[in-house]
């Protein structure tokens, strides 16, 4: 970072890396025998989550705007394979150095540039824009992913109590 850089650059940095850090709290916490599991009328399991957010940014920051060699494999972040949790883990530790990387060294005159092959819903967005956009992405699948936690370990705890 310069003197020059930003504010909301420095903020999103901390946020996004925070984020992550909240984010490897849910799947710490997610016991191994739930951490691919889910419920009726939710799709993604807290692995899938995780590994999904990873490779979201990994793809549009630490790809696009850090030029860091990643390349994104999509169809694998939904494939419900079992990664094991320590796997998770260390890719959530690659995406907060990922994204750590590149912002801490992005030219501040890129946040009003459009951002570089977004999905097409986002065509002509701003990087700014973008950052926030991923952010708030971040955030609400980490919220997901605690709900999903706490609603399988009520429903083991309650499987639990009724064979006892």
């Amino acid at each position: 970072m310069t003197d020059r850089t930003p504010p909301e650059l420095d903020h999103l940095r901390h946020i996004l890396t925070r984020d992550l850090g909240a984010l490897a709290a849910e799947v710490q916490a997610t016991p191994n025998d739930l951490l691919w599991e889910s419920v009726p009328g939710v799709t993604n399991s807290v692995g899938t989550l995780a590994v999904h957010l990873c490779g979201n940014l990994r793809h549009f920051i630490g790809h696009h705007l850090g030029d860091d060699g990643y390349v994104r494999q999509r169809e694998h972040e939904f494939s419900g394979r079992p990664l094991p949790k320590e796997e998770i883990l260390a890719e959530i530790k690659r995406a907060q150095d990922a994204v750590e990387a590149a912002l801490a060294n992005l030219d501040p005159k890129r946040l009003d540039a459009l951002m570089p092959s977004p999905p097409p819903h986002h065509a002509g967005r701003t990087v700014r824009f973008f950052l926030i956009q991923l952010s708030g992405h971040l955030s609400r699948h980490t919220g997901q992913a605690n709900y999903l936690r706490r609603i399988l370990q009520a429903n083991f705890v309650g499987q639990a109590d009724s064979v006892q």
